[in-house]
């Protein structure tokens, strides 16, 4: 299918989304799935209602009846996590879920203080694979790191020059 670590969408019936969360965590201890489903996540947020003049903090779901699943899709994962009991269906076609963009993801992650900080497991001079974007396929040495940004300069041989190609860590691989 996919082969690429990305977020998904879930719908569950609306107010069961923990018991899901649950049913999925378990299926993937049960099925051995931690290398390809990395997270399970109902995204809840603090409100503050005033009843009566007084001040109450609710925690409420952000996305009511969906749960997002951080996997790697593959027939194998597709199938299992459809079969959950408490998933009612991926949201996309019937034949691919639809991933969430990268975009909208942080825009989920941030809002619930979990921006994801990436780790650096680069060096400089090793050779990386793009695995996603505009130079998808293509191979380079790492020229530069941007921890802060989350980005690389790698180098990259088109047309017989080096090119430096600024890529998202998320969207290189580790060659070797």
């Amino acid at each position: 299918m996919d082969g690429e670590r990305r977020w998904y969408v879930v719908q569950t019936l609306t107010g069961q989304e923990e018991r899901a969360k649950a049913a999925l965590e378990q299926t993937i201890d049960s099925e051995g799935l931690q290398n390809r489903v990395f997270q399970v996540l109902v995204p809840m947020e603090e409100t503050i209602e005033i009843k009566n003049g007084k001040r109450q903090e609710k925690i409420r779901k952000m996305f009511p009846g969906y749960v997002f699943v951080e996997m790697i899709l593959d027939e194998e994962t597709w199938y299992l996590i459809r079969q959950t009991t408490g998933v009612a269906r991926f949201i996309g076609t019937k034949v691919k879920p639809t991933p969430v963009s990268e975009k909208e993801m942080q825009r989920v992650l941030k809002q619930l203080g979990k921006e994801e900080k990436l780790e650096v497991n680069f060096e400089k001079g090793e050779g990386v694979r793009v695995i996603s974007g505009p130079f998808r396929g293509y191979t380079g040495i790492v020229d530069e790191i941007n921890p802060e940004k989350g980005k690389l300069k790698v180098l990259i041989n088109i047309f017989g020059r080096d090119t430096p190609v600024e890529v998202n860590f998320e969207h290189s691989q580790r060659i070797g």
